[in-house]
């Protein structure tokens, strides 16, 4: 079991995120506890305004529960309880949403932070090695396979497994590569190639350009404009190292980092207009099973508020039948009568208003109160099913431009493979060319190592007496020492 957990802002945002039906096969809202609103929109809206009487900057905790194996509906509650006492979130406003994504069940759930009898922020430190333990427990409750690095809970591997951010999260949706398949693709391009020029080149051709940076050394910038360190871009390699085999390139070869921004959008521009009219094809045929998606839900959704409607103009005959049937009874009729004669009497209004003005007493003013009181709740359930038709259109938006975020990141996964696969091809012939060159030093080896063996042959007395005459004369150099006695040469 998988538990990733974090703090965070943005509600409406969220909200959207998790109701998309475009990314998931099935969205399910299963509970949403402790909040007026009953739609998570509404429910993450109301915490962020009651947050907004605090200093609280994130005031909502997002936790999915991912699991190798299906769960029941208990088994996840379960997990539900034990994960909220262990993070000190016990009796917190919630919403929990299960998802079915490429036919895998998993959960999200977000509590509320603030605490509203005290508000003040509930204090969640070191939430990760609690997540940590709880996902072992749980794993090991449920009978699931943990993986590697949590079973053994390996504190290298931890540290250097760093999460996404949700920044980063995101500009990976929008461009379609993520920060390790980048990192990954410069280093092959670093050693691949055999020369700064080489590299700078096989950079241009997966689309990055190389820049000198303001307070870096070198700067890459990515083929949407982001610059990054170059040292931090390329694994296994110091920045001593990096600096090196960069050397012949000066300064006023490379552009500056907005040069180089410029360089990359003007590079692009064309690649994007092509990109674009593709997505448009491409998203044709999703597009039109997606607004059949989205015109079912949307039709639930107004016969819903019909029905509304229809509740409402029943239940308004239905007060005002039981009023005017309650009016022609003798009894009430007589007093109404009776209050209407005291309110045209000054001397007895004056005295008598606070008691005829009781609903208790006074059936008008009773009539009037349940009128009003109906009044108020009609409008109440008419705002609340306007705000869920302005909901459905964000989240149709949202559906849509998940819509062409997937298309314009496959074409560009294609683009970048084929741009990936003319660098291997080139660094390949490097290679090839190199060891070409190398041939025929190593044929002419043999011929070196037999005249230098001939030589040997021929020479060798030459040489052994050479050799003994050295010695001597290094002996005779040398200091006299505690191995040599004081008569020794």
């Amino acid at each position: 079991m998988i538990l990733k957990g974090s703090q965070r802002a943005g509600g409406a945002d969220l909200a959207l995120h998790l109701m998309n039906e475009f990314d998931n096969e099935r969205v399910e809202l299963a509970q949403v506890r402790g909040t007026v609103a009953d739609d998570l929109y509404g429910a993450l809206a109301e915490v962020e305004a009651i947050a907004a009487g605090t200093r609280c900057n994130k005031p909502l905790y997002s936790l999915s529960i991912n699991p190798p194996q299906p769960l029941t509906r208990h088994q996840y509650r379960a997990a539900i309880e034990r994960i909220e006492h262990g993070l000190g979130l016990t009796g917190q406003p919630r919403a929990v949403i299960y998802h079915v994504k490429n036919g895998r069940e998993h959960c999200h759930v977000v509590w509320s932070r603030i605490d509203g009898d005290r508000m003040r922020a509930i204090h969640i430190s070191h939430d990760r090695m609690k997540l940590r333990t709880l996902a072992r427990d749980l794993g090991r409750e449920f009978g699931l396979s943990l993986p590697e690095g949590l079973a053994k809970d390996l504190r290298q591997e931890r540290s250097a497994d760093r999460q996404m951010t949700l920044a980063e999260k995101r500009q990976a949706e929008n461009t379609g590569i993520t920060p390790e398949a980048r990192r990954a693709e410069i280093t092959k391009a670093y050693r691949a190639s055999d020369s700064a020029d080489s590299f700078r080149a096989a950079l241009t051709e997966l689309g990055y350009e190389l820049a000198r940076g303001d307070r870096r050394g070198f700067v890459v910038v990515d083929r949407h404009g982001d610059v990054h360190s170059l040292a931090r871009q390329i694994e296994g390699v110091k920045t001593r190292e990096l600096t090196a085999k960069l050397a012949p390139l000066t300064p006023a070869q490379l552009p500056s980092a907005e040069q180089a921004r410029s360089m990359v959008r003007e590079r692009r521009k064309a690649a994007d207009d092509v990109i674009r009219s593709r997505v448009r094809e491409g998203a044709a045929a999703a597009l039109k099973e997606l607004e059949l998606k989205q015109a079912a839900r949307r039709r639930t959704l107004l016969e819903r508020q019909q029905t509304m409607l229809t509740v409402h103009a029943s239940e308004r005959l239905a007060l005002s039948a039981a009023q005017h049937a309650e009016r022609v009874k003798p009894f009430n009729a007589a007093a109404m009568r009776v209050v209407e004669l005291i309110q045209r009497v000054p001397g007895l209004r004056s005295v008598l208003a606070p008691i005829l003005s009781s609903p208790s007493i006074n059936l008008a003013a009773r009539h009037t109160q349940a009128q009003d009181a109906l009044r108020r709740r009609h409008a109440r359930e008419a705002a609340m099913a306007e705000r869920r038709a302005d909901i459905l259109s964000k989240l149709e938006a949202k559906e849509r431009a998940s819509l062409r975020s997937a298309v314009t990141r496959k074409l560009r996964n294609e683009e970048r493979r084929r741009a990936t696969h003319r660098t291997s091809g080139r660094s390949d012939q490097t290679v090839a060319n190199t060891q070409n060159h190398a041939e025929p030093s190593l044929r002419a080896e043999p011929a070196a190592k037999a005249s230098a063996g001939t030589n040997a042959a021929e020479g060798w007395k030459e040489r052994a007496d050479r050799l003994a005459q050295n010695r001597g004369a290094s002996r005779k150099r040398k200091g006299p020492g505690y191995r040599l006695k004081r008569d020794d040469p």
